[in-house]
């Protein structure tokens, strides 16, 4: 199988399981501060992709001291900053706003990437109006309800682009695993020690979500991330986040699964357009590496 096409495989097993994530997470994250509850399932996503780096004998690719500024940026842009919002802003919307504004990442990726080397070309400007057009129909569903968790939620996709473009230079020195393992250390260390700051603590709020806390950890932001990248390293930027915006599919089976909340005929029209946009995202080839920014 050519490497394009694995990258294709495990980028859409990966927007399966995530469709997932923010669905329950708006479900179970509720009896835990935000950011605890972050830090916490983040150092145990950590704690398996230490274990894939070792057992895959990819550890030793740390030693290698050009990739650790990257390393820091990726911990940054994708995970503190992101997820400090994200688990913000998801407990005061719906489990479907959550799923469908993090769409808002493939636009903020097709408006950065130009600047990385990967140019925008007509099937990426279809993509970005069928998507705007598909929020449009989500967002003002039986009139304007956007409130401030829906803000959060768009704020946290906007430096996942360049957080990408850090995975991307981290990838020439460093294996994913342990590219993984050290953007979720430095991330769950620093967001624990936040939540200690300034956060109500209770040990009871630890033991009552237990359960949730391993959940997210060793599987959302374990073993679902690990396949992420090891997709990510065969496609440029663009064409994995707009296969990875595929996930509200999946959110959706979930969400009409659950039953406890109801899809309008505005939502579903709106999803029907974003996903149009997205095909013709992903109908494009990978940029060459070598004619990319990040390239070295």
């Amino acid at each position: 199988m050519k490497k394009e096409n694995i990258g294709v495989t495990l980028a859409l097993t990966y927007a399966a399981l995530d469709g997932a994530f923010p669905v329950i997470l708006n479900k179970n994250g509720a009896t835990i501060p935000p950011i605890l509850f972050a830090g916490l399932t983040i150092l145990l996503g950590s704690s398996v992709a230490f274990i894939y780096a070792a057992v895959t004998r990819t550890l030793h690719t740390l030693r290698d001291k050009r990739g650790w500024f990257p390393m820091a940026m990726v911990a940054l842009c994708v995970s503190v900053l992101p997820m400090l919002l994200l688990f913000i802003g998801t407990r005061e919307t719906s489990g479907t706003n959550t799923s469908f504004l993090l769409l808002s990442e493939l636009i903020f990726t097709l408006l950065f990437t130009p600047f990385f080397g990967e140019k925008n070309d007509l099937y990426k400007v279809i993509g970005v109006i069928g998507i705007l057009i598909g929020a449009a129909f989500l967002l003002f569903n039986d009139g304007v309800k956007i409130n401030n968790g829906d803000i959060l939620i768009i704020l946290s996709t906007i430096t996942y682009p360049v957080g990408n473009f850090y995975v991307k230079k981290a990838f020439n020195y460093i294996a994913p695993g342990a590219v993984l393992f050290i953007r979720f250390l430095l991330a769950g260390l620093f967001l624990c020690i936040l939540s200690l700051c300034i956060e109500p603590f209770h040990i009871s709020s630890i033991y009552n979500n237990f359960g949730h806390i391993i959940l997210f950890g060793l599987i959302f932001m374990g073993a679902t991330k690990i396949v992420w990248y090891e997709g990510f390293k065969y496609l440029d930027i663009s064409k994995s986040i707009s296969l990875l915006m595929t996930f509200p599919l999946f959110s959706l089976v979930i969400i009409l699964f659950i039953g406890e909340e109801t899809i309008s005929i505005y939502q579903w029209i709106g999803i029907i357009v974003m996903m149009i946009g997205v095909y013709f995202s992903i109908k494009r080839k990978s940029v060459n590496p070598a004619l990319t920014k990040y390239a070295t």
